[in-house]
């Protein structure tokens, strides 16, 4: 089985955490971190992170890796694992690591335990295994994504079994206690048991048979399916009892294939019986006459309880005093809303005054002349410019001082420019307040874009460099070719 290597954690300093946490930023939006990228997210006041990063892939938390346009650092598995156990332990959740007692497709367990010395179980989700690949076909994590890292969906997934592994204890389920969960590692309660694909032996066939049947429709109940209810996902205690994990998979009732996924889990159970304990039962449950929704009333009235502070008998009382009292004032609103209708009504009737026919005519006949005197009066004023030329050209042509054109406009086209106003093109802003803003958003479109020339990794490592020096050496090995 192995065990989970942390003996390198108590060796990093915070310096080491930071960059981890750049690369794993960076690989938000990228396959590979470039080295300038992670300097400028992890802001390392003192340097030296070409130094840090070479000592983190010698213990393999990161693996530097060369690309096609440019190279870059990515996370491994060990160093997303070191992050999730750093926060971890920061919370007191876990003290030591133990080791590793199961393997799965999609995860690995490892008995862990508290600062105190409780047993506790620690799963981290291993998805993008050879074993498990077809994500897009067996889970909804992707939603509208085409493509995503395993990394971050190994996170959904640990993040979607906290939710509904602590939304079911809540609710009395035989669930593990979950304890709590960070990035892709999820700390639960050891259960104390056996997963039911090694049992070979059991004192009530019949009565474990059941209870498994009234889980599954327990759980649909409740508007859920397991999705994978088997042998390999059923613990069975000392007593007996069935204990249930593996959440990653479950599925709302609402679901279309909920019914498929109902009778699968339903079939599992039946198959194992008759194989293993040759146990055969004709009862089992159907997905349309036995699931019916519950609604939790307790968690109702507690809720109810803790808005209100009121005890349930204290809350029936009022309701029948409210019930009452509408009874009560029932004429009263009556009578108040047939007066507020009389005063809609009148009030309406002032406001809404029919026009006549011939308002109407008035009204556009007034709009008519006013649409003729605006065009008179701008062929007047252009009339009037044209005249002023003229006459300033024929007192240029005599040698005389020409009078400026304000002078030889008639007085009364003074209020013509105010009928209609021009658009232009002119700024009414100052031009140091013009520069100042481009300024500001020049500044803040070279912080968000890194250009290209930046992206290149210094050194021998250089892809630009790697091509550069093979079409050097290319080309002197085809020196002299035609020579011959």
């Amino acid at each position: 089985m192995g065990k989970l290597k942390v003996a390198m954690l108590r060796y990093l300093m915070r310096d080491d955490f930071r960059i981890l946490t750049a690369i794993e930023m960076g690989m938000k939006n990228h396959e590979l971190v470039p080295i300038t990228l992670v300097t400028q997210i992890a802001n390392l006041r003192g340097g030296g992170v070409h130094r840090m990063l070479r000592e983190l892939c010698k213990h393999r938390l990161c693996a530097y890796e060369r690309g096609k346009h440019y190279d870059g650092y990515r996370l491994t598995n060990m160093g997303y694992d070191y992050l999730a156990l750093k926060v971890l332990s920061s919370r007191e959740v876990l003290g030591s690591v133990g080791s590793q007692i199961g393997v799965g497709k999609e995860s690995d367990i490892y008995v862990t335990s508290d600062p105190v010395g409780n047993p506790l179980c620690m799963k981290l989700h291993r998805l993008g295994r050879t074993s498990f690949r077809k994500l897009k076909e067996k889970r909804d994590y992707h939603h509208h994504r085409n493509k995503a890292s395993w990394i971050y969906l190994s996170r959904l997934s640990a993040t979607k079994e906290f939710a509904y592994m602590k939304a079911l204890y809540d609710r009395g389920f035989p669930v593990p206690k979950p304890v709590d969960c960070n990035r892709h590692c999820v700390i639960m309660e050891l259960v104390n048991g056996y997963p039911l694909c090694n049992v070979h032996d059991v004192a009530d066939v019949p009565q474990l048979y059941s209870d498994l049947m009234d889980l599954i429709v327990k759980l649909a109940s409740h508007g859920v399916i397991h999705s994978d209810f088997n042998e390999f996902n059923i613990m069975v205690n000392d007593d007996d009892k069935p204990v249930i994990i593996d959440f990653p998979q479950m599925v709302s009732t609402d679901h279309e294939n909920a019914k498929m996924y109902f009778d699968r889990d339903v079939n599992c159970v039946r198959e194992f019986f008759k194989r293993r304990f040759g146990y055969e039962s004709e009862l089992y449950p159907d997905f349309d006459g036995d699931v019916v929704r519950e609604e939790d009333e307790t968690t109702k009235e507690q809720d109810q309880t803790e808005t209100t502070g009121l005890k349930k008998e204290e809350l029936v009382r009022l309701q029948d005093e409210m019930e009452t009292l509408c009874k009560e004032l029932n004429i009263e609103k009556n009578l108040e809303n047939d007066e507020s209708e009389e005063l809609n009504k009148d009030t309406k009737k002032e406001e809404e005054v029919e026009e006549t026919p011939s308002e109407v005519s008035e009204r556009h006949s007034r709009r008519k002349k006013g649409k003729d005197a605006d065009r008179d009066a701008r062929l007047l004023f252009i009339k009037q410019l044209a005249k002023a030329r003229e006459l300033r050209q024929h007192c240029e042509e005599n040698g005389e001082e020409a009078p400026p054109l304000e002078d030889m406009i008639d007085d009364s086209m003074s209020d013509i420019h105010s009928v209609r106003s021009f658009s232009t093109t002119a700024s009414t802003i100052e031009p140091e307040e013009i520069k100042r803003r481009l300024q500001k958003d020049l500044t803040r479109r070279e912080k968000k874009q890194v250009s290209k020339k930046n992206l290149r990794v210094k050194g021998e490592a250089n892809a630009y460099r790697r091509s550069k020096l093979a079409n050097a050496a290319t080309i002197k090995e085809s020196v002299g070719w035609d020579e011959y």
